[in-house]
């Protein structure tokens, strides 16, 4: 190679890690991966020194935003890259003033475990947890118990009250009220979801698989494929390495079962064989357990046992998580047994593993930031106890319960703020996948309660979560919009997990927020300008804000990027568990056939159109959810019929054939923050709408501009006061405000 074709290439593979949330010395390399030197310079050596060292500020200051400079040089060639860290703030310095004593309730036949942490109140009023140590007592006879303990640091004394029963306990295992139809039996036909889609399976089929098998073949000695090298997130020297073929996978299986085009299982059968090969050569090694397969060595997972921190290690189980979820939707969507076979082998490693170790040294693992993440472990491990049977599995899915979050949301604390946002919500997944399997209500508890505090006290107009992947006071909005607000991941993992509740309970409160979050998130996040395989990181809300697509970063809201443009079609339409009613949650134009039944909607109701729903053999009733936005609704039948409103849902029971038309009244409303009552979004039914405009400062409007706003020429364009407006999903290379001051 050149030199000029050198440099080029170690400009594309620098990787320096998580630039996001930086609060630890980073490590900036001084050599490129093809012998280019490399050299760094700071725009503010004050927080962030040349060699990487960090100066966080104070706590009563702000994040710092500060631009790295890297020079790339050898011989006569030179380029340069910048990337912005977000230096964090120290975390406010914490006085408790109680802590909340709790009692809880067990059988002999079980064991007794006590919370590894406390929730503690604190001199703001707010909760938070601290790592607690109970005194050790004899729960062996059935009795009351009053247990104290010790926080470190803490003068308060904790307490808790443990009531021991005779018997045993009976949980009786609650079914779901609902269930998704399999992907492939919905056809999209709107216009911006159903190119979302197109540009989606474009970009899958165009990667090449073996680039992303690279790192797997690394770690396990075999020989090379002639392939571009992976990058950013897949770099050699990144220890995320192996994630995005996780990701990478799951999209794949999710696009076969969606298209049926057997290109998708080409590619899938290609690289869950290469991926065994791998787990093979590795155990045929003797340098790796039974059953491990990952993109790099055990020694992540060594790590993470003496309880070493980011950056020194980054989430070894989370990419774990990626993989085995990867596999297991390649069985379940592309029939594939050989992945089914590898991940079980990945599961039974696991087990063998963490099984030996005790409930308060996983509880430490899990509770360490970003090096402890686990993404949703607990979730695939009970998906496999579900196929399998086998018990093991469940065991292991209970190994990653997450005191730190499980207990405060059980008892509902809201103990969130600072809490890293995507590193929890899948957890909550999780959970709700192990009541799935159990019954147990502790699950099903923490998993609603912290859905409700998420949703109506972290929650952004477009239904995203997080500032600068953080949970932040709660009922603090207007104070946390910025430029990096609302991580993609984030919404990716509350999708998951509003759905679920959904099928528990049928409450319309769910559908209304994944509407939400749909169109005004998910929908917005691909670039359809730009590269394929776009999307974005953090959805900017700040005035003047600026969308930035992830290409080919490969970090992980690329990798959930895959996989969101891959799967509209599941939640467009809920069945019931009995199979009588047909519920028709989102308003996207689509077809379903459901054994003798037969649905089609046409005509887009973000444009103000009716939609209208052409229905064959419809012995089930038909469930219409009246969005939360609509300012009252019509219906129509092409025949004599009846129905009824109920819960929230138009119903119409046993409608036959014939068509049925909709039409919901939509209208501009100012919604508000709940800190400060001179900030509002706009809204237009289910979109929530921006105004284009590359001002920095906040645009004022008045309560009575909602009426002045007037259509333009162009379908969902609108026009006020000289400005532009259009649904936050149409906007990608032009600044925006999300977000206005209101007199």
């Amino acid at each position: 190679m050149t030199d000029f074709e050198i440099v080029r290439l170690d400009k594309e593979s620098i990787y320096i890690g998580n630039i996001y949330t930086v609060d630890s010395n980073m490590y900036l390399p001084k050599e490129g991966r093809f012998g280019s030197e490399i050299s760094w310079q700071s725009s503010n050596e004050k927080y962030l020194a040349n060699d990487g060292k960090v100066t966080r500020p104070k706590y009563d200051e702000e994040n710092v935003e500060v631009v790295l400079t890297a020079t790339i040089s050898k011989g006569k060639a030179v380029e340069k890259r910048q990337f912005t860290v977000t230096i964090l703030k120290e975390e406010r310095p914490v006085k408790i003033v109680g802590v909340v004593e709790d009692t809880l309730t067990f059988y002999k036949n079980e064991k007794v475990r006590l919370p590894s942490v406390a929730i503690c109140k604190k001199d703001d009023g707010s909760y938070m947890t601290m790592p607690v140590t109970w005194d050790k007592t004899d729960f062996s006879k059935a009795g009351e118990y009053r247990v104290t303990g010790e926080i470190s640091g803490a003068d308060i004394v904790p307490a808790i009250n443990v009531v021991v029963l005779d018997g045993e306990r009976k949980i009786e295992k609650i079914e779901k009220k609902a269930r998704a139809f399999p992907i492939g039996d919905v056809k999209l036909e709107d216009e911006f979801f159903k190119e979302n889609e197109r540009r989606n399976h474009e970009y899958l089929l165009k990667l090449n698989p073996d680039t992303l098998l690279y790192n797997f073949r690394e770690a396990a000695g075999l020989p090379q494929k002639d392939c571009p090298l992976p990058h950013g997130w897949e770099d050699p020297s990144c220890k995320l390495r192996g994630h995005t073929t996780g990701h990478y996978l799951s999209a794949l299986a999710l696009s076969y079962g969606a298209s049926g085009n057997e290109e998708f299982k080409k590619i899938i059968d290609y690289v869950v064989s290469s991926l065994r090969e791998c787990q093979d050569a590795m155990e045929k090694s003797g340098k790796y357990s039974y059953g491990f397969l990952s993109a790099y060595s055990e020694e992540q997972f060594d790590e993470l046992e003496k309880y070493t921190t980011y950056p020194t290690i980054w989430a070894p189980y989370y990419t774990l998580h990626k993989i085995m979820t990867g596999l297991i939707d390649c069985y379940e969507y592309a029939g594939n047994s050989e992945a089914l076979m590898v991940v079980t082998k990945m599961a039974d490693w696991v087990y063998n593993r963490l099984s030996k170790l005790s409930d308060a040294q996983r509880a430490k693992m899990w509770s360490i930031y970003i090096a402890g993440e686990f993404g949703g472990m607990n979730d695939c491990l009970a998906r496999l106890y579900e196929i399998t049977g086998k018990p093991e599995y469940l065991e292991a899915s209970k190994y990653f319960d997450n005191d730190k979050l499980f207990y405060p949301m059980y008892k509902n604390f809201d103990t969130l703020s600072g809490m890293h946002a995507n590193q929890h919500i899948p957890q909550m997944v999780g959970a709700m996948k192990i009541f799935e399997a159990t019954g147990d209500p502790y699950y099903f508890n923490a998993a609603k309660n912290f859905w409700d505090i998420v949703t109506s006290g972290h929650i952004y107009s477009i239904g995203g979560v997080g500032q600068g992947e953080m949970f932040r006071d709660p009922y603090k909005v207007a104070r946390y919009i910025s430029d990096k607000t609302a991580e993609t991941c984030a919404s990716y993992n509350m999708l998951k997990l509003t759905r679920e509740l959904f099928f528990y309970s049928l409450d319309k409160k769910y559908l209304d927020y994944y509407e939400t979050c749909v169109y005004n998130h998910i929908l917005a996040s691909q670039d359809p300008n730009g590269p394929y395989g776009g999307s974005t990181y953090f959805m900017p809300l700040s005035p003047g804000a600026f969308k930035e697509f992830d290409t080919d970063g490969n970090s992980c809201c690329h990798g959930t990027g895959m996989e969101n443009h891959s799967k509209y079609e599941d939640s467009i339409y809920f069945a019931s568990s009995d199979n009588k009613t047909l519920y028709v949650h989102l308003y996207i134009p689509s077809s379903l056939c459901w054994g003798d039944l037969k649905i089609a909607q046409k005509g887009n109701i973000i444009k103000g159109e009716r939609v209208e729903f052409s229905v064959q053999s419809a012995a089930a009733d038909i469930a219409f959810r009246i969005p939360n936005w609509a300012k009252g609704y019509k219906i129509e039948f092409s025949k004599e019929a009846k129905y009824d409103e109920k819960d929230g849902f138009i119903i119409v029971p046993s409608f036959g054939d014939g068509k049925i038309i909709l039409s919901f009244g939509m209208e501009f409303e100012l919604k508000g923050v709940p800190d400060d009552d001179t900030i509002s979004s706009l809204h237009y039914g289910p979109m929530v709408m921006v105004i284009l405009s590359s001002d920095e400062k906040y645009i004022t409007l008045s309560k009575g501009d909602v009426f002045n706003i007037r259509k333009s020429e162009k379908p969902l364009e609108f026009e006020l006061n000289g400005y532009k407006i259009v649904p936050n999903f149409m906007t990608n290379k032009s600044r925006y405000h999300a977000y206005f001051k209101v007199k």
